[in-house]
């Protein structure tokens, strides 16, 4: 075990860096840019509304990780690394820590779920972490209409009502980025349309710069558990993921692929009806 006053040294320095990261007042302007810091923090309630949301969420999560580094701290100090004591020890440091992340992702929402999710479906990170954060795989809180409606209006420039001949207001699924609601094309076709939550650009900024700082000071605080990869991983998964657009490419090449093979059935993609943020598709019937 390393000596108290270095680990010591460590923790503060780390704690310093993290609260200077979230408190000065460029912080939005390291988010999205010079350029775009007066639109988004002055000119609209929704982008002064992220900046406030981005704040909340990023204290949730410095709180979260200065509790667990306590835990493992002061948990498992005076134990030999080599002795069965420590790693029972260790991994009910592990649980607690995988609950209070938990706490933290069901807090916090959106990417954060992903996150968690994303966590959950590793093998490198210990089990108490992916037994806990398992659980968040049926974790998702369908949006509000009117903002579903802005979505459309934003992506065609039209209102709901001036795109589909009907629209089911009540979504028939909802995940950690999107939800999907039933609707009628004006020639009658029945289509699924999956429809991104508004704001997700922004948030994916705030939530990516909260995790690779902390990715790093974990890292740094604890050399033994080097976690940065995870992070530059997440954010490439999830920026493929919020582009309808590749999605809905991929599922006419996976239709290509399979269409020799009368079992497998692709849904047709209605492009007029597609935007990077909404993906409007064949409604198909299980069987």
């Amino acid at each position: 075990m390393a000596p108290y006053g270095r680990w010591g040294q460590r923790y503060t320095l780390g704690a310093a860096a993290i609260t200077l990261g979230f408190s000065k007042t460029s912080y939005a302007q390291e988010l999205w840019g010079e350029s775009n810091v007066g639109r988004f923090m002055y000119g609209s309630l929704e982008g002064l509304t992220i900046v406030f949301e981005g704040i909340v969420r990023s204290s949730r999560a410095v709180y979260t990780f200065s509790v667990n580094s306590l835990d493992y701290k002061y948990s498992l100090r005076g134990h030999d690394y080599k002795s069965e004591e420590y790693y029972n020890v260790r991994s009910e440091v592990h649980l607690r820590a995988a609950k209070r992340i938990l706490n933290l992702c069901e807090s916090n929402k959106g990417f954060y779920i992903k996150a968690g999710q994303f966590m959950a479906s590793l093998q490198h990170v210990p089990k108490e972490f992916t037994s806990i954060l398992s659980t968040l795989q049926d974790k998702a809180v369908p949006c509000h209409i009117k903002a579903i409606k802005q979505v459309f209006v934003e992506n065609f420039g039209k209102d709901l009502s001036d795109i589909y001949a009907s629209f089911d207001e009540q979504p028939i699924a909802s995940a950690s980025i999107a939800q999907v609601h039933r609707a009628r094309l004006p020639d009658g076709q029945e289509v699924a349309v999956k429809v991104q939550y508004p704001g997700l650009q922004q948030r994916l900024r705030v939530d990516i710069k909260t995790m690779g700082i902390l990715s790093h000071a974990i890292s740094w605080i604890f050399p033994d558990y080097q976690f940065e990869w995870i992070v530059p991983e997440f954010e490439k998964t999830l920026s493929k993921e919020l582009d309808f657009l590749q999605e809905a490419e991929n599922a006419e090449r996976t239709a290509r692929n399979f269409r020799k093979h009368k079992s497998v059935k692709v849904p047709h993609i209605f492009w007029d009806f597609t935007t990077r943020q909404v993906l409007t598709m064949e409604f198909m019937h299980g069987y």
